[in-house]
């Protein structure tokens, strides 16, 4: 490769990782597996890992800890067993930023949050009210980066 080629290549590879599109992509998505039951403010722990690049989700504890700093979008289905309705909400830091409600047993619902974050913030789901038990497979929780801030 000659000098020319050389510098044209390093131009190139600048630009790309100036624009982020070397950036390696950031996603999770879960499901439950099993029937579970929640206590009081409960974290839901999808164990059934579909997605994690970037590994920012943690099944042990159902947490998303976020890698890198910008806009995300998360996602969360619950559907509690019938007859009974169950409210669960997304959480960030702590603190509940959208609820999600199954209102009758077998009727599934789905909320869609888009959330600026900061490297080491963490997204979770947890059981807010109603019921305490969910049905596997159709409860789950997925987010994305969409953008980061520079």
């Amino acid at each position: 490769m000659n000098r020319a080629n050389v510098i044209a290549t390093l131009v190139i590879v600048s630009a790309v990782i100036q624009q982020g599109l070397s950036d390696p992509a950031i996603a999770f998505s879960a499901v439950l597996s099993t029937n579970t039951h929640l206590g009081n403010d409960d974290a839901i722990k999808y164990d059934n890992v579909l997605t994690n690049l970037g590994n920012g989700y943690d099944k042990w504890c159902g947490h998303f800890v976020v890698p890198r700093k910008g806009v995300y979008v998360f996602s969360c289905s619950v559907m509690a067993t019938n007859p009974n309705h169950i409210t669960v909400g997304i959480i960030k830091n702590g603190k509940t930023i959208l609820g999600v409600a199954s209102q009758r047993g077998w009727e599934s619902s789905s909320r869609i949050v888009i959330l600026s974050m900061d490297k080491g913030d963490r997204v979770w789901v947890r059981r807010l009210a109603h019921d305490r038990n969910i049905m596997a497979n159709y409860n789950s929780f997925s987010g994305y980066l969409i953008s980061t801030e520079k």
